[in-house]
């Protein structure tokens, strides 16, 4: 019983405080929605178009509520929080200062996108932890190729997608933190097992936030594609930066206190558990 109780309690904590970030995050949508269906005045059940709603919006926001409310657990995730908060800032400003893409809002960068960092950041982790014990399992040949390819290929992009926009500095130094993150992974200094898993998930997910983003016109890139393959795996290669940023972390606060528990994927390296 008390098992339950705290579970429960646990539970409704991690929802509230998903709501919290989610309703900050959400404000303009939000304020759109209200102005749209009038609904704060009148019967506005009435007025409601069940056609005219955005399932991709519903569908993209349920499943990250229920990734994060039932596998966060603050006191292990805060600090790949904290990194995802600090790159999504890094990679907004980047974006937006060069005008790679800007925002309806016409804000550089928007405060109110920088939560969706970390929480996308947190359900790509949790995905794939979930999915990694089975995954792994794959021959590590397979893990060294697909590495080589997925890196190389995005690198490729990047330098098409960007190189209009090389003579910023901001760019340069996009490019230097990428080539050395994805020269960290081929070479074999972390595992590349997950950095390969955590880059298609990354992805995966990226596709669909992309989507919605540019197909509605919140953010829109220079190219007006909705949207350009580039965005879609840049995803994919923030998450493996978030990571591996991550990883760095845990090593120098592990000088400091030698029972800090690590990245969950340390564990997997070593050939533990991924809980």
């Amino acid at each position: 019983m008390k098992f339950i109780k705290r579970a429960s309690l646990i539970l409704l904590g991690r929802l509230l405080l998903f709501a919290v970030i989610s309703a900050f995050f959400w404000i303009p949508l939000i304020r759109y929605y209200i102005i749209r269906y009038s609904l704060f005045g009148g019967d506005w059940w009435h007025q409601l178009d069940w056609s005219r709603l955005d399932w991709l919006l519903i569908g993209v926001f349920f499943f990250m509520t229920t990734v994060c409310v039932f596998t966060v657990d603050i006191r292990r995730n805060w600090l790949l929080l904290a990194v995802a908060m600090v790159g999504g800032l890094c990679i907004e400003g980047w974006g937006t200062q060069t005008e790679l893409w800007h925002y309806y809002t016409k804000e550089r960068p928007p405060l109110w996108i920088l939560p969706a960092w970390p929480t996308a950041a947190l359900t790509v982790d949790a995905v794939s932890r979930l999915l990694s014990p089975q995954l792994i399992r794959i021959p590590a040949r397979f893990y060294t190729v697909a590495a080589w390819v997925l890196f190389s290929l995005f690198y490729l992009l990047m330098i098409l997608f960007a190189y209009p926009y090389l003579h910023y500095s901001m760019t340069v130094f996009s490019f230097a933190v990428i080539l050395l993150v994805s020269v960290s992974i081929v070479m074999g200094t972390c595992d590349r097992r997950i950095a390969v898993i955590i880059f298609v998930i990354g992805s995966a997910l990226g596709y669909f936030l992309e989507l919605w983003g540019t197909s509605r016109h919140c953010w829109i890139y220079y190219t007006r594609e909705t949207p350009p393959v580039f965005a879609v795996l840049s995803h994919g290669i923030a998450s493996v930066t978030f990571w591996r940023a991550h990883l760095i972390l845990d090593q120098l606060i592990r000088l400091v206190f030698p029972g800090w528990r690590g990245h969950w994927s340390s564990e997997v390296s070593r050939g533990g558990p991924t809980g």
